[in-house]
C-alpha cells in the first residue's frame, strides 16, 4: 500500500467521523434532550394525576360524610335555633316532658349584663353576645301543677343535650335552669308553684327577620297539652 493510499484512507476515515459527527449534532443529540423532555412532562403528568387521585378520594369521602355533617348541624340547629322563641320553647318541654295537668308561661325576659359582646347583630330582644358568638337570653318562667311534673320537665331538660364519648347528643332546646323558687298558695293542696329563671342559647348567624319583642307583663297560661 502506497503513502498515497494511506492517506486517502485516512482522509475517508476523517470524512466519516465528520460525518457521524454531523449526524450526532442535527439528529442523535435533540432526540436526546427531547427525551429528557418527554420525560419531565410525563413526571409533571403523573404528579398532576397522582394530586387529582388524592383529591378525588378527598371528595369522596367528604360526600359520604356529608349527610352525617348535615344531620349533625340539624341537631346543632335544635339545640341552638337562630331565634329565641321562648314561648313555644315552654310548650316543647311541656310535650316532651308529658305534662297534662299542669302549665308552664313566660313571665319575663331578663336583660344579661353585657359581657365582652354586644346586643349588636342580635335580633332578640334581650339577648347579649357573648365572647363565643353565642348569644344569651335569660327569661323568667311559672310552673304551676304537680311537683312530679315539675321533676319531669327538669329531668327533659337535662337531657335535651348531652355529650357522650365526645358525641354530642340532641333532644330539644340548649336550656340551662339558674335557679328555681318554690311557693304554695294552699298548703292543703298537692300543686305546686315555682318561678324559675333559665338562660336559651341562639346561634351566632341570627335570623334575617327580627323577632318581636316579648312583653315583659304576665302573659296568658299555655293550654296543657298531651305528650306526643
Amino acid at each position: 500500500m502506497t503513502t498515497n493510499d494511506t492517506r486517502t484512507i485516512a482522509i475517508v476515515a476523517l470524512a466519516g467521523v465528520a460525518i457521524l459527527a454531523a449526524l450526532w449534532m442535527l439528529a442523535i443529540s435533540p432526540k436526546r434532550d427531547e427525551r429528557t423532555q418527554v420525560k419531565a412532562n410525563v413526571a409533571a403528568q403523573e404528579a398532576r394525576l397522582q394530586t387529582a387521585q388524592t383529591q378525588l378520594a378527598s371528595f369522596e369521602a367528604a360526600k359520604k360524610q356529608f349527610p352525617v355533617k348535615l344531620a349533625e348541624l340539624k341537631r346543632l340547629d335544635e339545640a341552638v335555633p337562630a331565634r329565641g322563641a321562648i314561648s313555644s320553647l315552654l310548650r316543647q318541654l311541656q310535650r316532651r316532658a308529658k305534662v297534662r295537668n299542669s302549665n308552664l308561661r313566660l313571665v319575663a325576659l331578663k336583660s344579661a349584663a353585657p359581657t365582652q359582646g354586644t346586643t349588636a347583630g342580635v335580633t332578640t330582644p334581650g339577648a347579649t353576645v357573648g365572647p363565643n358568638g353565642l348569644a344569651a337570653l335569660p327569661f323568667e318562667f311559672e310552673f304551676s301543677g304537680e311537683y312530679f311534673d315539675l321533676r319531669d320537665i327538669l329531668a327533659t331538660v337535662r337531657r335535651s343535650v348531652s355529650v357522650r364519648k365526645d358525641k354530642v347528643k340532641v333532644s330539644g332546646r340548649l336550656l340551662t335552669i339558674d335557679s328555681v323558687k318554690f311557693t304554695r298558695a294552699d298548703p292543703a293542696s298537692s300543686r305546686t308553684k315555682a318561678t324559675l329563671t333559665a338562660t336559651a342559647y341562639i346561634a351566632p348567624d341570627g335570623a334575617a327577620t327580627p323577632e318581636p319583642p316579648a312583653a315583659a307583663t304576665p302573659a296568658t297560661p299555655a293550654t296543657p297539652t298531651g305528650g306526643s
